[in-house]
């Protein structure tokens, strides 16, 4: 039986990116090809994003916050009941975020589970930008991409953006926005790259700069210095952080 390690469901508002306040079903996969220095995932549960937890922290329903704890191993049929409580009364099309960890890393399970939900939810990844391939095989499944650009400087990571302009290129005639997520460390150049990759891409796209958030969150001026600087590659790029934690929303 095909499974996934799903390591959360809840109900609440998208707190990143321009469709930010939104209420959304999220999906949270455990494990992830890649760790970033500033990643928030192994501060709730360290082993949860190398997909190592055998617990899923379900919402009980979309008014509460209350949850219960089931396997981790979760089916397509399961899933798919689970998140069909959580839809608030009224919704037409709801949205359904996918979210990790790395969700593209689920692909063999996405591709079973997404056709049955994508009649009745709007499907929104939110992916590092790298599993190119996985990207591809799933394009038709997935309404809106939040694509990060994985900033050397601020990941502590090799580059990827051969990964970034290969997953663009998979990614084309869909809806998608760029999200670089910046620390004090971030450098101006790789701020530039990620505005030309996603501006050859769809020069009327949306950059995000998104400021990590604890002792390495950037200051506000030189946030403003990143804007200026990238809008000279690009037309549309915002400054948005993590809203959900400023309100102390999961």
């Amino acid at each position: 039986m095909l499974t996934a390690p799903v390591i959360e469901i809840f109900s609440s508002i998208q707190g990143e990116g321009p469709w930010v306040g939104q209420r959304q079903i999220f999906v949270r996969f455990g494990g992830c090809n890649i760790a970033c220095q500033y990643c928030d995932t192994p501060g709730r549960d360290e082993s949860a994003i190398h997909g190592q937890t055998s617990f899923c922290r379900v919402q009980r329903d979309s008014a509460s916050l209350d949850h219960e704890e089931l396997p981790a191993d979760m089916t397509c049929q399961k899933l798919t009941q689970l998140c069909s409580r959580l839809i608030p009364p009224g919704f037409a099309r709801p949205v359904i975020s996918l979210t990790g960890g790395e969700p593209l890393l689920q692909q063999a399970f996405l591709g079973v589970w997404l056709p049955g939900m994508r009649p009745r939810c709007l499907v929104y990844l939110e992916t590092n930008g790298i599993c190119h391939e996985a990207m591809a095989g799933l394009r038709d499944l997935v309404d809106t991409v939040s694509m990060d650009f994985k900033l050397p400087s601020a990941t502590g990571l090799r580059p990827f953006w051969e990964e970034h302009k290969k997953f663009l290129a998979a990614c084309r005639g869909k809806s998608l926005f760029g999200k670089a997520v910046v620390t004090r460390d971030t450098d101006e150049q790789d701020i530039l790259t990620a505005a030309r990759l996603l501006a050859d891409h769809d020069p009327s796209g949306t950059l995000v700069i998104q400021p990590a958030d604890g002792a390495s969150t950037p200051h506000g001026c030189q946030l403003l210095h990143f804007q200026v600087a990238a809008l000279r590659v690009i037309g549309d790029v915002r400054i948005i952080p993590q809203v959900h934690k400023m309100l102390n929303i999961p």
